[in-house]
């Protein structure tokens, strides 16, 4: 593969790729979602970030080495692999999150772990998670934070339906707690007693909290509609 190093990353890409023409605008995406990162976790990496451009899900098995077809996920401590073609992007901020992340931690709990991931990216399918959960209360389809995180749970529900609610949640966590009680969660060792000690509350107590604040906003009947659409192509 051919290679492009940066600032914070060396990119792996094959010649005469759709990633290796657009190579120079993934790489200033990546950095600028790198910078952002880091400034939100307060953390400075020591090493750039291993970031492999595949054509396809299999060439991301085949050069991962599992031979598993997959869009994209990180590999902690430096490696990203991601399908970049004309139909599929998958670059922006949810891997790098998961590997920056891990300076600080990577806790035992993948609800937490993905949460955080989607609160950088902010949408699910073109559309903000804030209104992924207002549709889910709206049709009494949310599934409460404290079942997510449990981890067979969290693999069972559908990605449409887990990752844009913990997104969501984290976000909500953050603006209204901060961010140093959220790092304090994410490094805690014990997650599931993180929660009373970092933020005096029981998880069923900011459960509520987060789906009363979700409520308070009106949904976009064209989203509403939209959605429904998303989840039953």
């Amino acid at each position: 593969m051919k290679q492009m190093e940066t600032e914070h990353y060396v990119f792996h890409y094959g010649e005469n790729t759709k990633a290796e023409a657009d190579i120079a605008r993934i790489a200033a995406c990546q950095e600028a979602c790198y910078q952002y990162i880091c400034n939100v976790l307060r953390v400075s990496p020591a090493f750039k970030i291993q970031y492999f451009l595949c054509d396809s899900p299999e060439e991301v098995g085949r050069i991962y080495g599992d031979d598993e077809p997959c869009n994209g996920f990180a590999v902690a401590p430096d490696k990203i692999y991601a399908v970049y073609n004309e139909k599929v992007k998958c670059i922006g901020f949810h891997e790098d999150a998961h590997i920056i992340s891990s300076v600080i931690s990577c806790p035992d709990c993948p609800a937490i772990r993905e949460g955080l991931a989607m609160y950088f990216d902010r949408k699910w399918w073109g559309i903000h998670n804030l209104e992924w959960v207002g549709y889910y209360l709206k049709t009494d389809q949310y599934v409460s934070v404290d079942r997510l995180l449990e981890k067979e749970a969290f693999f069972d529900v559908d990605c449409a339906v887990s990752y844009p609610i913990m997104g969501a949640f984290t976000e909500y966590l953050i603006a209204t707690y901060g961010q140093a009680a959220y790092t304090d969660l994410y490094s805690s060792p014990n997650t599931a007693d993180a929660w009373a000690n970092v933020y005096h509350k029981s998880l069923a107590e900011l459960d509520g909290e987060f789906a009363a604040y979700v409520r308070l906003f009106c949904l976009d009947p064209v989203l509403e509609e939209r959605i429904g659409q998303l989840l039953h192509r």
